[in-house]
């Protein structure tokens, strides 16, 4: 059974692995491989060849056959040349227009990866047969049960890449860009909230390990982006120390070397102990959605932002980012923060870490908008429409808190802009609501 230290290691790996052009076109590979063993198998030591109603597979000229499948194979793979080269146009263009961090999202597809994995794959199958009908040629019988799949396989790859070219068209327009990264974004939070939920315990004890004068400061020996934090680990840690631990970063933060990453109440720990309790970081080069429900925020920040840039200049794009946060942000009015605090068995408390916040991933949603669209008085009105649906399910001082504090910023800028007297009225139409929202909350 994996260590729960290992289990956050694999799941580094797993969304390292998602996010590949190779994984799932090899295990497609390695499936077709091994069909076209059994086939060949079948087609030599079974007695189908003798079959009056197959004798069109069984019998036919090695040479065309041979001609077929060479045809196929080169065929397939000036087809495979044609995907990597939509594949890549697709990448390229959604690294300019919406950002190089979308780049992930396009590769995590995984149509995409069957389609290069098919392709591949029928080209090596085709030329493997095309070796073993040397070896049936002289005894006047052809593996029929492995050619006809290679007709099969291709009449499957000319459907596939019909879908393929359809796909990557539907994948390229932004409000189906904008439509995944917010699915992605709610399925993101969802497993966030459950994993959180799950650590924190039901048993309220005050009870704090022994705590000492002067803290125990923990530096980290890593430089880079804290993709994971093993905190069932660090607790386990803590309560065979017998101590308590503080984590003073959460995953997202870029944390160079020599960090104070934890806290601890411990006067002195080993080196083995020490080492056991920053191993329950995980590091890398990029922030990760694994444990960081602000990174999918981000991305549809990224989205809009690059939409209003004057290259660009795309401002229904920013306001369908501006609706999806909007939703996004009205979901968490309804949900319960997780508190940050970790429990041991015995229900001591070993474990303060930082957790998600409704108003960091709020603000963090509006404020780069709201920073760069002054000039746009559509995303403004959008943002101004989108405040008054999140006040009408506000039911908690921290969401009136973010929604008078956003409020107060638009109507600030817009104040600094020169705008007719009809665009005057429409922002006063919107603030004048939002205000008699805001008055009834009490």
């Amino acid at each position: 059974m994996l260590s729960i230290i290992n289990s956050t290691q694999l799941l580094k790996t797993y969304d390292a692995v998602k996010t590949s052009f190779w994984f799932t076109p090899c295990l497609i590979l390695l499936g077709t491989l091994f069909t076209c063993a059994l086939l060949l198998s079948i087609d030599l030591y079974s007695d189908l060849h003798r079959t009056h109603w197959l004798h069109f597979l069984y019998h036919s000229d090695p040479d065309i056959i041979r001609s077929l499948l060479t045809t196929i194979a080169s065929s397939v793979m000036t087809v495979v040349s044609i995907t990597f080269s939509i594949t890549i146009v697709a990448l390229t263009n959604a690294s300019s227009q919406f950002g190089p961090r979308l780049i992930r999202n396009f590769m995590e597809d995984i149509s995409t990866q069957v389609v290069l994995g098919v392709f591949i794959s029928l080209f090596v199958y085709c030329l493997i047969l095309t070796r073993m009908t040397d070896n049936f040629a002289e005894p006047a019988f052809l593996p029929g049960l492995s050619i006809a799949g290679a007709a099969m396989m291709t009449l499957f790859g000319i459907l596939l890449l019909i879908y393929f070219i359809h796909h990557v068209a539907q994948n390229l327009q932004s409000d189906h860009i904008i439509d995944n990264v917010y699915s992605e974004l709610q399925n993101s939070i969802e497993k966030i909230f459950d994993q959180q939920k799950e650590k924190e315990s039901t048993t309220q004890d005050d009870h704090i390990a022994t705590k000492s004068a002067s803290p125990l400061l923990l530096k980290s020996p890593q430089c880079g982006y804290v993709q994971t934090i093993n905190y069932d680990q660090l607790t386990a840690l803590m309560s065979k120390l017998d101590g308590y631990l503080e984590v003073l970063v959460a995953p997202g933060d870029f944390v160079v070397n020599r960090k104070t990453s934890m806290r601890s109440t411990i006067k002195e720990l080993s080196i083995v102990d020490e080492k056991s309790l920053h191993d329950c970081f995980t590091f890398g080069s990029k922030r990760t959605p694994i444990q960081d429900p602000e990174f999918a925020v981000d991305q549809l920040v990224e989205i809009a932002l690059r939409a209003l840039s004057p290259g660009i200049n795309d401002p229904y794009s920013a306001i369908a980012c501006v609706d999806k946060l909007t939703a996004m942000i009205c979901d968490l009015t309804q949900e319960t923060f997780p508190q940050g605090i970790a429990f041991d068995r015995e229900g001591v408390k070993r474990i303060n870490y930082k957790v998600t916040s409704f108003e960091g991933l709020a603000n963090t949603a509006y404020d780069q908008i709201r920073q760069y669209s002054p000039n746009c008085l559509a995303v403004c009105l959008r943002q101004l429409e989108g405040l008054a649906c999140i006040a009408e399910q506000a039911r908690e001082p921290s969401h009136w808190a973010f929604v008078r504090h956003q409020k107060h910023m638009i109507e600030h800028g817009l104040k600094q802009q020169n705008f007719i007297d009809l665009d005057r009225e429409k922002i006063n139409s919107r603030l004048q609501h939002l205000n008699e929202l805001l008055q009834s909350d009490g």
